[in-house]
């Protein structure tokens, strides 16, 4: 189960610090030649097609323009990086009745229809291959949209349209899709809450991606593991009640390791970037150590039952 960072322009480059790190990139105009800015290219790479930045534009591009920023990415790429690349969805994020979600979702099936003969089209190399985005509200939509992408010839999933719901809602409509993909063919967009990691580690979903740790970092906050935990900068202006931290706690992290204090400094954006960096690691280790704690459930489970029929 891999764990991808969302990455923009004005980003940290995390691949610098973490050279095996996964990341989603969108296809958005100013992210063009983002990756020439990498010291190591990325190994894992999801090309989202950006379709949350367009739905808050006046207009939409056409797919066309889409897929050819998402081609001018993958020219920069490794030939040896494992590239998946995610079809022009339309969200459901600001669609509030019933007939203005069923168009998104028939949008939503109709451009997976016409980014796969385009990416067929295209011939392009084994190691890039296309992502159909799963686009629903209730169980009849999420496993129609699931099957007629099947359909359609897709093997790789994704599930759209989980921000801004409870958590678990996000778990239930993530077992939806499961239930028709398989787990392990399945990647969660932009769901990153620690009850929901659990639950995807159960689940045994394939991957899942944040821009988490940079959002915080922009809004002055810093995390911390093992337990997990959030604090605001002191100078933060959040409500009074919020936990704030003068000091930095111990932390092993390639930004601290050098100068903690660097993080606790609000601006300009360079502090931001080393705060986000931190905050990654700390988001990062407390997914490995969910991961961990389920492996080892799995190891004791089997002796048991083993012991049980003897």
């Amino acid at each position: 189960m891999d764990f991808y960072i969302g990455w923009s322009h004005s980003d940290a480059i995390f691949c610098d610090y973490f050279p095996t790190c996964p990341v989603l990139i969108s296809a958005i105009p100013d992210n063009r030649g983002g990756v020439k800015k990498y010291r190591n290219k990325p190994k894992k790479l999801i090309l989202d097609c950006g379709s949350v930045f367009y739905v808050k534009q006046k207009s939409r591009p056409p797919l066309k323009d889409v897929f050819d920023i998402q081609l001018s990415i993958l020219e920069d790429c490794d030939s040896t990086a494992k590239i998946q690349m995610v079809h022009f969805d339309e969200p459901l994020l600001n669609k509030t009745s019933l007939s203005e979600r069923y168009m998104a979702i028939e949008r939503t099936l109709f451009n997976a229809y016409e980014y796969l003969n385009l990416f067929n089209k295209y011939e392009l190399p084994k190691f890039v291959q296309p992502m159909g985005v799963i686009q629903g509200y209730d169980q009849a939509s999420i496993e129609f949209s699931a099957y007629e992408l099947i359909k359609m010839g897709y093997e790789n999933f994704g599930i759209g349209s989980l921000l801004f719901k409870h958590q678990t809602e996000q778990i239930e409509m993530i077992r939806r899709a499961v239930d028709v993909v398989g787990s392990a063919n399945l990647h969660v967009f932009g769901v990153t809450g620690i009850p929901q990691l659990h639950a995807m580690v159960d689940i045994g979903v394939k991957s899942f991606d944040s821009t988490r740790p940079t959002m915080a970092a922009a809004f002055f906050q810093v995390f911390y593991s093992r337990p997990f935990r959030t604090f605001f900068l002191s100078e933060s202006r959040a409500k009074p009640t919020s936990p704030r931290l003068e000091n930095p706690l111990h932390c092993e992290c390639p930004v601290c390791e050098i100068n903690a204090k660097q993080i606790f400094i609000p601006s300009p954006r360079e502090y931001m970037k080393l705060r986000s960096v931190h905050n990654y690691y700390h988001l990062l280790r407390t997914f490995k150590d969910i991961l961990e704690n389920k492996q080892r459930r799995g190891e004791h489970v089997v002796p048991n039952v083993l012991r049980a029929r003897n």
